[in-house]
């Protein structure tokens, strides 16, 4: 594969997230593909929910089986709610196998110098020696050389073709589309960062700090948008293995005590009130999609009823407990810069302490670049219980 340059791009949109472009530039680019990628419908859903935090869903049936049909988007501004569902769409159809080249065979066979070792994307079950499975090149922005990564880990769904075992349940952790490449690779990153700051704090059944919103301004507008309708925030300041501030909410509806609402939201970003952004935008997006009924899990729907509201807030005590220490939004530091180059940078070299490697695999089928970002090493169990550091 060819090798993938960073390139210098300045934001030109820095409201709410920060993007090389504003969301109705977006919007008019990503408009004509939803018919390409077999997107039928881009709806509104903000008004199902008291909060009204903008939430939209795109509808794409001909999703490959094991993959979303229902994607979902948040922002704080509707034009960014929307972009987000359709730029998600466009992600998950991008991230989908249609026949592009694999190499099939062991570790062994490649060459330990040509290709990851699976062992270091935290399996669930033990690899034999000489076992074959399927590759494909990705870039490794820190050795700046291409190498062979376990296609398991960049195809989402992805399936082995009757060929090989699984090495692992696919998932979308570190996928991303952007306006331009650069944005795809610094948000795919995030969210692997993000997942390992979550699985870490699991584990460890240590969440850090409560994050107090002690500043006037849009950030705590929002907050203020749950908390006026009776929607308790715990919002958690979380130290991961790098600089980069990672903030989760778990918000309890103490009106409904719907155990349907006790969800949880999180993101991860130089920029301290991004993350925080993030963090309540996506408790608004799960909201949303709960109270419509989350018909692609109907399994988990049925076990968090049964469950019901205090025990399933017992089950997750660690997000509604009070916190032992606290920090003030005020205190924290924002890393981010002017341009996704500059954050790509700072956050690559902050990586160095903690992984040889960081792969790009280039997945782009549309206009709109994708990427799977794979930091080897870096923590899922968050998300993937049965893939557990150890």
């Amino acid at each position: 594969m060819n090798a993938i340059p960073i390139n210098r791009v300045k934001k030109e949109y820095k409201c709410g997230t920060q993007r090389a472009v504003e969301p109705k530039k977006t919007l008019d680019k990503i408009r004509p593909l939803m018919e390409e990628i077999g997107v039928v419908d881009v709806f509104e859903t903000t008004d199902n929910d008291r909060t009204k935090i903008p939430v939209f869903s795109a509808i794409r049936p001909a999703a490959a089986w094991g993959g979303t049909k229902i994607n979902y988007g948040k922002g704080v501004t509707s034009d960014e709610a929307k972009a987000s569902a359709m730029m998600e769409a466009i992600e998950r159809f991008s991230a989908e196998y249609r026949g592009e080249r694999m190499e099939f065979a062991s570790y062994e066979q490649l060459g330990l110098t040509k290709a990851l070792d699976p062992k270091e994307l935290i399996l669930p079950r033990e690899m034999q020696i000489g076992e074959e499975t399927h590759w494909i090149l990705a870039w490794d922005l820190l050795g700046e050389t291409e190498m062979h990564v376990p296609a398991n880990a960049v195809y989402h769904p992805y399936d082995p073709l009757g060929m090989a075992q699984q090495l692992f349940r696919s998932d979308a952790n570190g996928l991303a589309a952007g306006n331009v490449r650069e944005e795809a690779i610094l948000h795919a990153m995030y969210e692997v960062i993000e997942r390992d700051a979550l699985s870490c704090a699991e584990k460890n059944r240590f969440l850090g700090k409560r994050l107090v919103i002690d500043t006037e301004g849009p950030l705590l507008n929002l907050l203020n948008k749950f908390e006026d309708q009776g929607i308790i925030i715990h919002l958690w300041y979380i130290d991961g293995k790098t600089g980069v501030h990672t903030v989760a909410a778990a918000a309890d509806d103490e009106l409904t005590k719907d155990p349907q609402m006790l969800v949880i939201g999180s993101g991860s970003h130089l920029s301290p009130e991004i993350a925080a952004f993030r963090a309540l935008t996506e408790v608004a997006q799960r909201r949303g999609r709960n109270i419509r009924g989350d018909i692609e899990n109907k399994s988990r729907v049925a076990i968090v009823e049964k469950a019901g509201y205090e025990r399933l807030k017992r089950i997750n005590r660690i997000w509604f407990e009070e916190a032992k220490d606290e920090v003030k939004f005020s205190e924290i530091p924002d890393k981010s810069t002017d341009f996704l180059d500059e954050d790509l940078k700072i956050i690559l070299k902050d990586l160095e302490e903690h992984t040889d490697s960081v792969f790009v695999a280039d997945l782009s089928k549309t206009e709109i670049p994708v990427v799977r970002v794979i930091i080897p090493g870096f923590e899922v169990s968050y998300t993937d219980s049965s893939r557990r550091k150890k």
